[in-house]
């Protein structure tokens, strides 16, 4: 049978498919992105007990976790462009060949490329003000090696892009996890003899692995290419200002950490490091739920906006937004339970006593922050499915503008406790402008209810559940095996409440897991 034949065949079985099938094929890619995300996490976690167990908390890790930080919030904003350009890409309609994305994006690195390499010391003195000599030559060591992991980063987004508008979800999943996989292996080898620089040269190698093997993804996609054809000056910046201009939310939602951690600096050495883990934490529960949904869904979204069909767009919001503070609710309660006192107990030498209490402060302060972030990342692809991107673009500075008044407000008041407590205040002023603009007048009170009923009821029922696992564990020795005891504890008894008061939503991510793909 020839290959055509195959293809007519799979394509009518396609169109015969029900609704459902499509539907399982959309949670298919949801979970195929999340479970990447979620693998990087693994990753990250391994490396960042390890790093603790190394080399504790100081004013050199202090120094570290700032240039860090500035990766993240690059990385994040890089993941972004999924979200935004798709749009611009997705056909009919598209407004950037591929090619010219490409380019655009490899004019957007220069000013990394810059501003890491030649300017790394005044930009260490303007991201860590509080830290000492030390700590801030530290920073200026960092960003080098973290600014090229940032450009390849970014051309990763954007071949991730690409493959997202091709339907290969499972390319850039399989990408981002051999990425992942590279990076501890190459923590791993080099904990010895790179000091505290040896995740940024983590970052870096899982960076270039990630990269190439997208290249490649796009490269055998499939697709038919439109011929390269040059771009000129004016057209290249006009492009340039086009999906800057789109992504300048996301950019302006991500520095807000970097704006509270350079607060945050002044405090005594390590709490910078404590933060930078709780944050790292909080934000891949964001990234590997509300985010990476929106990525997958972004492409369908913005077809169905072109059609007319705001209402199934918008209705994308709660339904997201019910799985992802599903595993986001107890993951926090757990950790704040049992995870910070459990890393102690098994690595005695990575935070102190002190130390443990400060990360279970940082973690339950960050936990309003956390909701906020995920109505952010699951209500920004829905405006820009919609048309909206001019009015994201209008709210990224008064964001920053309100961010560091409240910041600076809850420093003066309460030190980093304050200026952690903060976190949370222009997320929540954001969410309320989305929530306007997306639902108009009459949908705003049914969304606010339906996501406020459930947020409520995860929340509660994993602070219920780890509640009572951490009053049973008392009963246990101290140390290790109360830990472990209170977080097993809890797991099950927010397994065994699901099963009794949210069995259907359980069911969807289980079935999201196990179900066959559909042909297509």
């Amino acid at each position: 049978m020839s290959s055509q034949t195959l293809t007519i065949g799979a394509d009518a079985q396609s169109l015969r498919a029900p609704a459902e099938a499509t539907s399982t094929r959309k949670a298919r890619d949801g979970m195929a992105m999340s479970l990447a995300t979620f693998a990087m996490a693994a990753a990250s976690a391994i490396q960042a007990v390890l790093y603790l167990s190394r080399f504790g908390t100081n004013a050199r890790t202090d120094g570290f976790f700032v240039a860090f930080a500035l990766y993240s919030t690059f990385g994040v904003f890089s993941q972004s462009l999924r979200v935004t350009s798709v749009p611009l890409l997705v056909e009919p309609h598209a407004r950037l060949r591929v090619s010219e994305f490409a380019t655009t994006l490899g004019l957007i690195a220069l000013p990394v490329v810059v501003l890491t390499g030649p300017l790394a010391g005044p930009l260490s003195h303007a991201i860590a003000p509080g830290l000492d000599s030390a700590g801030r030559g530290v920073t200026a060591a960092a960003l080098p090696i973290l600014g090229v992991a940032m450009v390849l980063q970014l051309w990763a987004a954007g071949a991730a892009t690409v493959l997202a508008i091709r339907d290969r979800f499972m390319a850039v999943a399989v990408a981002y996890m051999a990425g992942a996989l590279t990076g501890l292996v190459v923590f791993l080898a080099l904990m010895s003899e790179a000091g505290v620089q040896t995740l940024g040269w983590s970052m870096l190698s899982m960076s270039v692995v990630t990269c190439a093997l997208m290249a490649i993804g796009v490269r055998r996609s499939g697709e038919a290419r439109a011929g390269r054809q040059p771009v000129s000056l004016k057209a290249l910046f006009g492009n340039c200002a086009l999906v800057l201009g789109r992504t300048a939310i996301y950019l302006a939602f991500n520095v807000l950490f970097v704006i509270t951690l350079a607060f945050a600096s002044r405090s005594a050495a390590g709490e910078t490091t404590v933060l930078s883990y709780s944050y790292l934490f909080a934000g891949y529960l964001v990234a590997g739920t509300g985010m990476a949904l929106g990525m997958s869904s972004i492409p369908s979204m913005t077809r169905e906006a072109r059609t007319e069909q705001r209402a199934t767009v918008i209705a994308t919001v709660p339904r997201g937004f019910r799985y992802a503070i599903l595993i986001v609710a107890p993951a926090l309660a757990g950790l704040i339970v049992a995870g910070a006192p459990l890393i102690h107990a098994v690595l005695p030498k990575s935070l102190s006593s002190a130390e443990v209490h400060t990360l279970q402060v940082f973690a339950a302060l960050l936990a309003p922050w956390t909701v906020a972030a995920l109505l952010v990342n699951f209500l920004l692809p829905v405006m820009l499915a919609l048309g909206r991107a001019r009015l994201l673009g209008t709210v990224a500075l008064p964001l920053v503008l309100v961010h560091v008044a409240a910041t600076a407000v809850g420093t003066a008041l309460f030190g980093a406790d304050g200026a952690v407590g903060a976190f949370c205040v222009a997320p929540i002023c954001l969410t309320v402008v989305l929530f306007s603009a997306a639902a108009g007048k009459t949908g705003v009170a049914k969304l606010t209810r339906e996501i406020g009923l459930d947020a409520a009821r995860f929340i509660v029922l994993a602070a219920l559940a780890f509640a009572a696992g951490w009053a049973v564990s008392l009963a246990a020795p101290a140390g290790l095996a109360q830990d472990a005891v209170a977080g097993v504890l809890g797991c099950v008894i927010y397994i065994a409440e699901l099963l009794l008061l949210a069995r259907p939503q359980l069911e969807v991510l289980l079935g999201a897991v196990t179900a066959r793909p559909t042909p297509a």
